[in-house]
């Protein structure tokens, strides 16, 4: 198993792919259509096709600002889920960004929500690739995440700093802190 990471543009050879598992992968208030973040490319955005030997896995979209790398989508393949490609996708992007700090953010966890367990998931497989708790909690477009890095400094201002540079429309988030 060996993953390839290939810029996406609109004449990707993956770019139905990338459309059909976006749609699938996200729910509507987090979906972000592939179209606008090629656009969202020509800035700091870098948008990442995951491939296996030819094989469609998921896509990656990766915002750097300053020393930090931010996972800002991570989508693999439903049949290709808990096969190791997730976990592959994180070795790969600290390879491919290996001098910044990598953090992201997810959805937080809540008994109550309908994917409770998804969100369970979730959380561990981020820890279980290196991530770290931070205490610090984001909410936007009606959402609230929790945010981890693998550093242990974290700096809670400059992500604040590299989340403004994020142009989508209602894109205004709010942020907190929380007990770990």
């Amino acid at each position: 198993m060996e993953l390839y990471m290939e810029p996406v543009t609109r004449q990707s050879q993956f770019w139905d792919d990338i459309n059909a598992l976006a749609l699938e992968a996200f729910p509507p208030e987090e979906y972000l259509a592939p179209s606008k973040l090629v656009e969202m490319t020509k800035g700091n955005v870098d948008f990442w096709a995951l491939s296996d030997n030819g094989l469609f896995v998921g896509f990656m979209v990766i915002l750097t600002y300053k020393n930090m790398a931010y996972l800002f989508f991570l989508a693999i393949h439903h049949a290709l889920r808990s096969k190791g490609y997730g976990s592959l996708s994180i070795k790969t992007l600290k390879s491919k960004y290996p001098k910044k700090k990598l953090v992201v953010d997810f959805e937080m966890l809540d008994d109550h929500a309908d994917n409770s367990e998804q969100r369970k998931k979730r959380r561990n497989f981020y820890l279980q690739n290196g991530y770290k708790e931070t205490g610090f909690f984001v909410s936007y477009m009606g959402v609230d995440y929790e945010v981890f890095c693998m550093d242990d400094d974290f700096d809670p201002d400059d992500f604040k700093e590299m989340m403004k540079t994020i142009q989508v429309d209602g894109f205004d988030p709010k942020y907190f802190y929380k007990q770990i």
